[in-house]
């Protein structure tokens, strides 16, 4: 399955897509919090950051653009500062933004979330949510006409915001192309039956208010829903429902096919948010791909999953959706991915400590100092010798890891983000894509005898020479393996004479 997923994957394209939907502005005020105020009993928060980000639709938007596609986002804004924050995000990961309506009729929708550590205290929710009026569903409509029959895919990301009226939907059901994949989510999907979708996503307190059932806990759930996949098929008139259900995992119903399971997406973050979103755009960029629904599948419940390990209201970009499906997450196969690693980075404000080595035999003395490494900053990236290079450095009998066997151990340290192999005496070219903001070595170096200070110092990082722990090397760790075998052969040799 792993291998399947991985050649769709590799199939993605800047696929022509429109999200049409609600735009939502999602605020994070983070702070810490020691004290009660005077007034009433609750707590004073001091703020130290402000983030936000694009929720609802506009975040099905993002992560189609981050895997790849050429977007479109079809919505309705106001002409206000929350507006142009929703905006100025979207065009910053190259979503295209000109058919945004903006109007001083209505409000942008922002969701302002005060926290204090990890802890959400508050929500405040503002901005219009009621069906846009008559002027400004025209303009939606004339700007649908004006780019549908161009698009290879539309979604429909529908959060009860106003801008998917019943007239909108008339004039998809008209202006649509045979054939187009049509993605539908919304929390009431008996709206889009005449469309007859490709596929329609409801979470599960969605599918149980479309079966008209109670909603049950835990793996009750499972059995609940399974055998309800026919009707939920006639319900939607749509080709396939995709049901997710949380700690569950997901159903897919397909006419004609028992119903198929994706087990439980680990949850690694009880407050990240968009996690259908990313789901809907990786489905969608999976079956324009040629994806086998099931595939398609796999392939979303995995974009999903890699979201729920970030925080706030997350996206999933192409590199980290193929990083998953591979052996090793961890490895970046060549310099285009570490290129494209080091921009996601960037953008995120991380700070990047890189190191070096063969690390042929792991040892204590690696395991001390790549722990230490990590602590100089947010993510930690190891350079690994390729075993030619190994070869040229150390002689024709080392590495004796293979740098197959020695990625799959140094993935195994929490202390290892990522790691990058190279064929070069020493990493140049991986500093300068990098742009480490620090390069550590052991004190076995010093900075005037590091050919990598030079550049590292050009490209305005430091260079850290850490103290290693005493009595651990790999070349001594050889040497004592093999003493043992020495005195053997050399009392054989005695026993023979």
């Amino acid at each position: 399955m792993k291998d399947q997923c991985r050649k769709i994957i590799e199939k993605f394209r800047p696929f022509r897509v429109l999200v049409a939907g609600d735009a939502i502005l999602d605020m994070y005020i983070k702070g810490s919090s020691s004290r009660l105020c005077r007034e009433a009993p609750a707590p004073v928060i001091n703020v130290q950051d402000q983030e936000y980000n694009c929720g609802g639709a506009a975040n099905t938007a993002i992560n189609l653009a981050g895997l790849g596609a050429e977007t479109w986002f079809l919505t309705v804004t106001g002409n206000d500062e929350h507006g142009k924050m929703l905006e100025k995000s979207l065009q910053s990961t190259g979503v295209h933004t000109n058919l945004i309506i903006r109007t001083e009729e209505r409000t942008t929708v922002a969701k302002k979330r005060i926290m204090a550590g990890e802890s959400i205290l508050l929500r405040t929710d503002e901005g219009d949510t009621g069906p846009v009026s008559p002027g400004i569903q025209a303009a939606l409509n004339e700007k649908l006409s004006q780019v549908l029959s161009s698009m290879d895919a539309v979604i429909l990301s529908d959060y009860g915001g106003g801008v998917i009226t019943g007239l909108l939907i008339e004039a998809i059901r008209r202006l649509r192309r045979p054939g187009t994949p049509l993605i539908v989510d919304s929390k009431d999907l008996r709206r889009f039956k005449a469309l007859r979708p490709t596929m329609v996503k409801p979470n599960y307190e969605e599918t149980v208010g479309l079966l008209n059932l109670s909603a049950v806990q835990d793996d009750s759930r499972i059995a609940q829903v399974r055998s309800r996949g026919k009707k939920l098929l006639d319900l939607t008139h749509a080709e396939c429902v995709a049901a997710t259900m949380d700690a569950c995992g997901a159903f897919l119903f397909e006419k004609g096919r028992p119903p198929y399971r994706v087990p439980c997406i680990p949850r690694n973050n009880n407050k990240a948010i968009g996690a259908g979103d990313t789901f809907i755009g990786a489905y969608t960029m999976a079956y324009c791909s040629g994806a086998d629904p099931r595939i398609a599948m796999e392939i979303a419940s995995a974009a999903a999953a890699i979201v729920l390990r970030k925080g706030d209201t997350g996206s999933c970009s192409e590199i980290e959706l193929t990083s998953y499906f591979r052996e090793n997450p961890k490895y970046l196969l060549n310099l285009a991915d570490l290129e494209k690693k080091t921009g996601e980075l960037k953008k995120a404000n991380k700070r990047i400590v890189f190191t070096n080595g063969c690390f042929d035999i792991l040892h204590r003395g690696h395991v001390s100092l790549l722990n230490r490494a990590k602590e100089l900053g947010d993510v930690l990236v190891v350079g690994l010798n390729s075993d030619t290079s190994i070869k040229r450095l150390k002689g024709n009998e080392r590495p004796i890891n293979s740098l197959e066997d020695r990625i799959a151990v140094l993935a195994g340290l929490s202390s290892v983000d990522y790691l990058v192999s190279f064929e070069e005496d020493s990493p140049l070219e991986i500093l300068e894509i990098l742009k480490a903001d620090v390069f550590v070595k052991g004190k076995t170096y010093t900075v005037d005898r590091l050919p990598e200070a030079s550049v590292v110092h050009a490209l305005g990082g430091e260079v850290k020479i850490l103290p290693l722990a005493l009595r651990f090397s790999t070349t001594g760790l050889i040497e004592k393996i093999r003493k043992p075998v020495k005195r053997r052969h050399h009392a054989k040799a005695g026993q023979l004479g």
